[in-house]
């Protein structure tokens, strides 16, 4: 029992002596340890911070890139689409390359769709159909960004998103017009191709039969009556040329078609795209041309 007291005494007397400067190894170990967990803590936080980092940027590029994603499958899925909607190459009838105008016609029974006066206007997804085929076939590099979508003409004023002054509707007795949007006064500009036109390349309308023949039969006929042969300018040769849009709906007028179909638009020459009114047209009368005005002989094209 005294031995026990004598080392309790100690210890008590131990406790009351000034603390060793010398570290034991006990707390040197400790000490180890605290500095080894205080760099842990720091890598780990350091860690957390770089992991927190990377999802930030992780989850801004794909809130970036979503949109070029979803656009790009879209294009994707509509290029499938419009694929599946054309005739392939190897579906054409033989010997396609040496058809001509009249031929494509027959083939196709054009005129009993040329006939119909209560076909429905083409919508937006016929528009682009027919464009996709033509970026498809004619011209991959052929952009479709006018703002102006196709069932209302296209962008009449270049930086503005104002189309031309008519609109698309059923025309009594003539199937699809076009109409005065407002009233234009006479000399006005009407319809502006330069703008609107795209012209099939080579003098010998091949592009334009693959076109043609890679288009749904009621497609293919309306291109048959919506497009045309013209010459540029004096020294250029004669190309197929045609509009992807309400325009290719204008009418023709003259005696032939009975009275008060006479034309109220005409081009400023025959090498021009440009309709100018030859009178002064009231808002919602029928905008009329002569495509006589375009000299037309099908085998100066190839067809």
């Amino acid at each position: 029992m005294a031995a026990r007291k004598r080392n309790a005494s100690a210890r008590s007397s131990d406790s009351n002596k000034p603390a060793n400067t010398k570290p034991s190894k006990t707390s040197r170990a400790t000490a180890n340890q605290n500095a080894q967990s205080n760099s842990s803590n720091t890598k780990s936080a350091a860690v957390t911070v770089s992991r927190i980092m990377n999802i930030l940027v992780s989850s801004f590029m794909i809130a970036m890139l979503n949109p070029l994603l979803f656009n790009a499958l879209d294009f994707l899925q509509s290029y499938n689409n419009i694929q599946h909607k054309l005739t392939p190459k190897r579906d054409f009838p033989y010997e396609w390359e040496t058809y001509t105008y009249n031929d494509i016609r027959e083939y196709f029974n054009c005129r009993q769709r040329s006939k119909d006066l209560d076909k429905p206007l083409p919508t937006l997804d016929d528009w682009n159909l027919l464009r996709k085929a033509y970026t498809l076939i004619v011209d991959s590099a052929k952009k479709w960004n006018d703002p102006v979508p196709p069932t209302e003409g296209y962008s009449f004023e270049q930086g503005k998103a104002v189309p031309p002054p008519y609109y698309a509707m059923q025309s009594e007795g003539k199937g699809r017009g076009l109409f005065a949007s407002r009233d234009i006064k006479k000399g006005e500009l009407v319809h502006n191709g330069e703008i609107s036109d795209i012209v099939f390349p080579g003098y010998d309308a091949i592009k334009w039969k693959e076109f043609v023949f890679s288009l749904p039969r009621d497609f293919a006929c309306d291109c048959t009556d919506w497009h045309w042969m013209q010459m540029k300018h004096e020294d250029d040769d004669y190309h197929m040329v045609a509009a992807l849009d309400i325009s290719v709906l204008m009418n023709s007028g003259g005696e032939e078609f009975g009275p008060g179909r006479t034309p109220n638009v005409l081009p400023e020459d025959k090498y021009s795209g440009k309709q100018f009114a030859l009178r002064d047209i009231v808002k919602d009368e029928e905008i009329l041309t002569d495509y006589d005005a375009y000299w037309t002989d099908w085998s100066e094209v190839g067809l």
